[in-house]
């Protein structure tokens, strides 16, 4: 089946890639723009020194249209699907005209995979990654060099040679173009942001919250999503790590394509079972077969899987991984239809980021069986797993934030709950056993007119601002006495406690809100100066002998 679709797929991209090739030889007269160098390059499959000496003779080369993918040739020979790795030779004429201005020009080569030596008339003006024995794969950094204006030969002929290192696939994608200085390090800058540097970017978002989510999971380890998140960020992070990394973290190209390939198996696994938790999905044979699925690739990759093979159990690999994807997507149509809480704020990021998998998963699939990705247009060029990935990171923590917040909101209701019934049964059992309603007061001893007018300030001051936060000792020092001594007088004038006078102007002013208002609770009690709803709660019952919500129940009717 897989062979047969490779088959298919390489008929179309015969078909489809029939391009109209650019001058051979382009002529570069004006830098105001990038001057194109895409087009027909001559090719040679093999290794030679000589070929990147500009005097070499290449008219007994074969012609390859670029950008485009170098492994047709490897494959149109008989013994090419056995062949994975090799070297290949790219060979380009230009002629650069002798009234150009004198300067330094910008090579702009694409993406190369797996790893390239440039030279510009036999001399090597640079170099990525790293070729046979210790290979080292950088196939999607973007190739920018820079002429010397010392190595030009204006008004004449100038070779551009590239060799290439190919394992499994070869190609070269994107831009290809001469340009000035400034052009090209806008291009480069560019280039290195969107295909590079945004992805360490995603890996710091990952690790992030992976970090957090581990905390949330040793907090509450019954909490399985939190557990699957963390796996399935792991698994992410490696396909990520594929497309930007600058260091040989593997040992060997065929290590790292075992890697690849365990790291994507294991985010299809993750990813439905992950959402099972999430959309309260009860599948446990499909979980079973989904890690009997991961085993089945391990257990392949670690005893079965060598550079022979590679090309064909990585066809079949990706062909069978493509059959999850749908099902991913139809836990999300189930969860939208069942109505849950988390499916519309989540389905989004997650049918977003199955799309970007299965897309990357093409690209993949045509790199194994060496079509040509231009077929389908340059957006098709591009990896954007690690786009959607931010944007799946965001989608899940906004949606364990939400779980979690609303864990706290239910405690605090439970809590506000249960203090009112304490509240109301202890007004319940203080009417019982009151036997008047009259309260015996002791004589207050008689204080002078001075301390009465410094009362009366404070009383004053009280009714302008107890919606404020109010504190003791401020009042104290507005009317220049000691706080203990502020709270004796306050009480052998006014009878009451200096906490309780405020409080009981806030009480009134919001109960007179409960009934004239349809503001929530927690919103009067802040507006009235209290800092909590427990406490608003706590003290109002002491002044009008019922809870908030019994008050505006009982008098909103009248």
């Amino acid at each position: 089946m897989a062979v047969s679709a490779a088959f298919l797929l390489i008929m179309i991209a015969g078909l489809c890639s029939a391009v109209e090739a650019a001058p051979v030889n382009p002529a570069v007269s004006s830098l105001a723009a990038p001057v194109s160098i895409a087009g027909e390059w001559k090719i040679a499959i093999g290794d030679d020194a000589n070929y990147a000496a500009p005097g070499f003779n290449d008219a007994a080369w074969d012609t390859v249209n670029l950008p485009g993918n170098l492994m047709t040739r490897v494959l149109a020979t008989a013994a090419g699907l056995a062949r994975t790795e090799g070297i290949i030779w790219l060979r380009k004429t230009i002629r650069i005209d002798r009234d150009l201005p004198k300067e330094d020009l910008g090579l702009v080569l694409g993406r190369i995979g797996n790893a390239d030596e440039t030279y510009f008339n036999g001399i090597r003006i640079g170099a990525t990654g790293e070729f046979p024995p210790a290979s080292h794969s950088m196939w999607n950094h973007p190739r920018y060099y820079t002429v010397s204006r010392e190595f030009v030969r204006y008004g004449a002929d100038n070779v551009i040679a590239v060799r290439v290192s190919y394992y499994l696939f070869g190609e070269v994608l994107g831009d290809m173009a001469i340009t000035n200085m400034k052009d090209w390090k806008a291009k480069r800058d560019m280039g290195k942001f969107l295909l590079i540097d945004l992805c360490y970017f995603v890996i710091g978002m990952g690790l992030t919250l992976l970090f957090i989510t581990a905390f949330f999971f040793i907090r509450r380890p019954a909490s399985q999503e939190y557990l699957f998140y963390c796996l399935q960020l792991l698994c992410g992070l490696i396909m990520v790590m594929e497309l930007c990394t600058y260091w040989d973290l593997y040992g060997s190209l065929l290590n790292r394509f075992k890697i690849l390939a365990f790291g994507w198996a294991a985010v299809n696994v993750v990813y439905p079972i992950f959402l099972h938790r999430i959309y309260d999905l009860k599948r446990k044979k499909i979980e079973i077969a989904l890690w009997i699925y991961l085993a089945l690739v391990v257990l392949f990759a670690v005893i079965f899987v060598d550079t022979a093979n590679l090309r064909f159990n990585g066809i079949i690999m990706i062909v069978v991984t493509y059959l999850i994807g749908p099902y991913n997507i139809s836990c999300h149509i189930s969860a939208l239809r069942r109505k849950h809480p988390y499916a519309k704020p989540f389905s989004f990021f997650g049918i977003v980021i199955v799309i970007a998998a299965i897309h990357d998963g093409v690209l993949y699939l045509m790199k194994f069986i060496g079509a040509d990705l231009n077929m389908f247009g340059s957006w098709f060029q591009y990896m954007i797993f690690q786009y959607a990935a931010a944007g799946l990171y965001v989608g899940t923590a906004l949606v364990l934030v939400v779980r979690y917040a609303k864990i706290m909101d239910d405690i605090e209701d439970l809590n506000t709950s249960l203090e009112n019934f304490v509240i109301e049964n202890a007004l319940l059992n203080e009417r019982l056993g009151e036997k008047d309603g009259s309260q015996k007061r002791g004589p207050y001893p008689v204080i002078s007119d001075m301390a009465e007018e410094k009362i009366q300030k404070v009383i004053n001051y009280i009714h302008e601002n107890y919606t404020f936060d109010i504190s003791r000792e401020g009042l104290a020092a507005t009317v220049d006495v000691h706080p203990d001594s502020l709270g004796k007088l306050f009480k052998s004038v006014t009878s009451k406690k200096l906490g309780d006078y405020i409080n009981e102007l806030r009480v009134k002013d919001a109960a007179k809100r409960l009934v004239e208002t349809d503001d929530n609770v927690i919103s009067i009690a802040f507006s009235v100066g209290f800092d909590s709803l427990r406490t608003f709660n706590r003290v109002f019952p002491k002044f009008m002998n019922m809870t908030p919500e019994k008050y505006r129940k009982e008098f909103k009717k009248s």
